[in-house]
């Protein structure tokens, strides 16, 4: 590390041929594109809405990379509430969204349908995993059985981030809802405050996205009953003792075997209870002026690729 001086701007040297690489927090995605018309960046990854993407995508002397992601978004419950604290509401809920409509207009294909935290390409991951069908029909049955009607609506809040493409997403998903008789109430708020409310546990639902997964670990850390905050991430408060049995049972095996397939019962039995609703993994984006060259994209989102990257 060359220089991190203040907080947002941070330097680095490249070992290999002394090539000094220099990362920019920039919070809104506009004035990132801006920046990288005016020459003050040479390239951006991810983290783009698709319209500034395909924006991009036209610009003369810009050149655009796209790899399929691990990324992983997902929608959150709080297991104490009430509400959504029911099964029967969860699994409306799953039914309800559309997914497949809002990868193909909203993310413009860059996206790929989730069933789990773990793509079914990873080693521990379940490709056997069947996914919640968009099923209004059903997502109503369900909300009936929970003692919700039309005269007696479900009315839940949903948090999520200030981010001008989060709040779209939002809203889609609350008109999806709408269309079953959920009511939704969304509350978007600046990260810091909004990721405050998730870790202390004040939602009813919310959006977020688990970026750069790459051990089966980080299970325990999300979903076993001991890591509630502030000991881990199960922000829900998730108590499953069979999701424990699994995760403890995983976290003791000496064979690889064993261990994916604990770890694959563990994501049936997660998508079952649907402490999360997995939505998708977001494909990862790289945008660049046209004499950055030799930049790959890795699956977790990581920049690896700098390595082997030079400039014309």
């Amino acid at each position: 590390m060359s220089d991190w001086s203040y907080e947002g701007k941070l330097q680095l040297t490249r070992v290999s041929d002394q090539q000094h690489l220099e990362f920019l927090h920039v919070k809104d995605p506009t004035v990132r594109v801006l920046k990288l018309l005016r020459g003050e960046v040479d390239m951006l990854q991810s983290n783009l809405s698709p319209e500034l993407v395909n924006y991009l995508r036209k610009k003369p002397g810009f050149k655009v990379l796209q790899a399929k992601g691990s990324n992983f978004t997902y929608l959150g419950f709080n297991m104490e509430d009430a509400q959504v604290g029911q099964h029967h509401v969860r699994k409306a809920i799953a039914y309800a969204i559309d997914r497949d409509a809002i990868i193909k207009y909203i993310w413009g294909g860059a996206a790929h349908p989730a069933n789990a935290l773990l793509p079914p390409e990873h080693w521990a991951g379940n490709s056997q995993l069947s996914s919640y069908q968009h099923d209004p029909g059903t997502a109503r049955q369900l909300l009936k059985k929970a003692g919700f009607s039309t005269d007696n609506p479900l009315k839940i809040t949903y948090k999520t981030s200030s981010d001008p493409f989060r709040i779209r997403l939002a809203t889609i998903i609350q008109s999806q809802l709408a269309e079953v008789g959920i009511e939704v109430k969304i509350r978007s708020y600046d990260w810091g405050s909004f990721y405050g409310d998730i870790k202390a546990g004040r939602f009813q639902l919310y959006s977020l996205s688990w970026v750069g997964i790459k051990s089966p670990d980080i299970f325990k850390y999300i979903f076993h009953s001991s890591m509630i905050p502030p000991n881990g991430a199960n922000r829900g408060r998730y108590i499953s003792p069979v999701a424990d049995q699994l995760i403890d049972a995983a976290n003791a095996a000496t064979d690889p075997a064993e261990q994916a397939q604990k770890y694959q019962q563990l994501q049936a039995h997660v998508l079952e209870e649907l402490p999360y609703i997995p939505l998708w993994y977001e494909d990862h984006i790289f945008i660049a002026k046209a004499n950055i060259i030799g930049y790959t994209l890795a699956s977790d989102g990581n920049y690896d690729g700098l390595i082997n990257t030079t400039k014309e």
